[in-house]
């Protein structure tokens, strides 16, 4: 079975973080965390501090960030955030 993939863009004020395909993305919204499948609804959203976690086959990667904000569209995520760390 082929896992179906989104394309992720996380944009600092420093540059680009990650640019490629995952499989899920998990974001800390303003009204709480939110997970991010492939063919998800389109949405914008404020992110708080907090942890993006996102899945690339087997792999699982995560940034710790103070804040940004997430759009979704058509299986093309751009998170514009302010990170604390990779992990």
């Amino acid at each position: 079975m082929i896992n179906p993939k989104m394309n992720l863009s996380i944009i600092t004020p420093k540059g680009s973080l990650f640019n490629g395909e995952v499989n899920s993305i998990t974001l800390p919204g303003a009204l709480g965390p939110f997970q991010v499948l492939a063919n998800h609804a389109s949405v914008l959203s404020s992110l708080i501090p907090g942890k993006i976690t996102y899945r690339v086959g087997d792999q699982s990667s995560s940034v710790s960030v103070k804040g940004g904000i997430s759009s979704v569209a058509n299986n093309q995520i751009v998170v514009v955030c302010s990170p604390i760390e990779k992990q």
